[in-house]
């Protein structure tokens, strides 16, 4: 069977982002540089370390065979150097099965692991504004999907679980696998964490958002932190977007730091923030609004750079949403990039970040839990990914085992297939969701 259409079928989509179908990302021709990114730069997250550690022979053969696929020139592993130490059996295997695929050591800055700066860090290529790799020649995938490609290619295994870092004001951070549609409290009950007084996030701090307990897991959960009501990184998150405006319309002294520092205006990028800022409080010329269209939403601005504690990339965030409703898109003004003069020395190292964001005490490596976490019911989304919703395939009553097809996505559009996590009874069908009861 075509590697496009098994994937598609096995649920496969970006394990570390917006969930783009991994099938849809692979052409036969004009892909030069295939890059697996395991930089994991959002600071307290370790699931992607945990993967190449543990299961090299199963990212490296899942990568190329991916190379293969794609007729690719050269295939490259992204990890940060000071984790070198973890990698001995990832370069062993590459080199005693004489894969084709190098390993890129990147240094230790924030945010390492975006795709456009990674891109450039390996290449020297600039990815231009609103653009994707494939426009000068990468493609970039996540460790995790890539394990979960060679799962699906070599044990005929779809999507069904996640790896997860639990992690945050915490006795003791895992790392741990669960089923996908495992509801957050259950897991944090399971492994004895107190959350009732606390604030839960997906993600890393600085990316990543306020959920509640009763959200679940699903193919592109990112992690799960755990903290106080009053620690920074949730106090800057739950500020309301009409305090955020106001504040960005008043209490911009344009400094700079936002844009200076910013991973994409270092690349080249036409996107300064500072601009943004006062022209929202000026209404100054739309064309420097329109450049929050290209925000990485990395949240160096906010997290890091500004002195008066405002949030540009919120303010970015809330502007993509009003262009998207007029149908507004990022038109790029130049052809060619180069990156910005002291970009080298301007990026955020991480361990100032984890300063800034009162982080140092909770960075430590997480436990790595071997076995998967159980549980009596599966939520399931039915759209885990960019594209269409998957259309529902069982009614409710219909006995699942783990792994079947719960919802399939047309062969004509784009998306992947969802599974069942657990073995049970469908309790619930909507065009949403899928709820299987099982036993623990």
């Amino acid at each position: 069977m075509e590697m496009t259409k098994i994937l598609k079928e096995k649920g496969v989509v970006g394990a570390g982002g917006a969930g783009f179908p991994t099938y849809a990302k692979l052409k036969r021709e004009g892909i030069l540089h295939y890059i697996l990114n395991g930089i994991e730069c959002e600071p307290l997250l370790w699931v992607t370390k945990e993967i190449l550690k543990r299961f090299p022979e199963r990212v490296a053969r899942g990568l190329a065979a991916l190379k293969d696929y794609t007729n690719s020139k050269e295939a490259f592993i992204g990890v940060k150097s000071k984790y070198k130490h973890l990698f001995g059996k990832l370069e062993e295997f590459v080199k005693s099965e004489n894969l084709d695929i190098r390993i890129f050591y990147a240094g230790d800055f924030y945010p390492a692991g975006d795709e456009q700066v990674l891109v450039y860090e390996i290449t020297g290529k600039i990815v231009p504004p609103g653009g994707i790799p494939l426009m000068v020649g990468a493609v970039v995938n996540n460790v995790e999907t890539v394990y979960n490609v060679y799962n699906a290619l070599f044990e005929e295994k779809p999507v069904t679980e996640k790896f997860i870092t639990v992690s945050g004001d915490i006795e003791k951070p895992v790392t741990v696998k669960v089923p996908i549609g495992m509801k957050v409290s259950s897991i944090l009950e399971k492994l004895g964490i107190e959350y009732e007084e606390k604030v839960i996030i997906d993600g890393g701090p600085a990316m990543g958002k306020i959920i509640s307990k009763d959200d679940v897991i699903t193919k592109t959960s990112g992690g799960i932190l755990v903290f106080e009501k009053n620690h920074p990184v949730v106090s800057k998150k739950m500020i309301s977007i009409e305090q955020i405006l106001r504040k960005a319309r008043t209490c911009c002294i344009q400094c700079r730091y936002c844009t200076d520092q910013c991973p994409r205006y270092l690349l080249g990028h036409e996107l300064e923030p500072h601009k943004i800022m006062i022209s929202l409080a000026f209404n100054l010329e739309e064309r420097f609004l329109k450049s929050a269209l290209i925000c990485s939403e990395c949240g160096v601005c906010e997290m890091y750079s500004c002195p008066q504690g405002l949030s540009p990339r919120r303010v970015n965030q809330y502007l993509k949403g009003v262009f998207a409703e007029k149908g507004v898109k990022y038109s790029a003004e130049k052809r060619e990039y180069s990156a910005r003069q002291n970009r080298d020395l301007r990026r955020i190292p991480t361990s100032r970040l984890l300063t800034r964001l009162s982080l140092d005490k909770y960075e430590k490596k997480p436990e790595f839990i071997d076995e998967k976490l159980k549980t009596a019911e599966a939520k399931i989304y039915t759209k885990q990914h960019i594209g269409a919703k998957a259309i529902p395939v069982v009614q409710r009553g219909d006995k699942v085992n783990e792994g079947d097809v719960l919802a399939k996505v047309d062969e004509n559009s784009l998306g992947a297939d969802i599974h069942a996590s657990i073995p049970g009874i469908v309790a619930e069908v909507t065009e949403d969701f899928v709820v299987i009861k099982g036993e623990e």
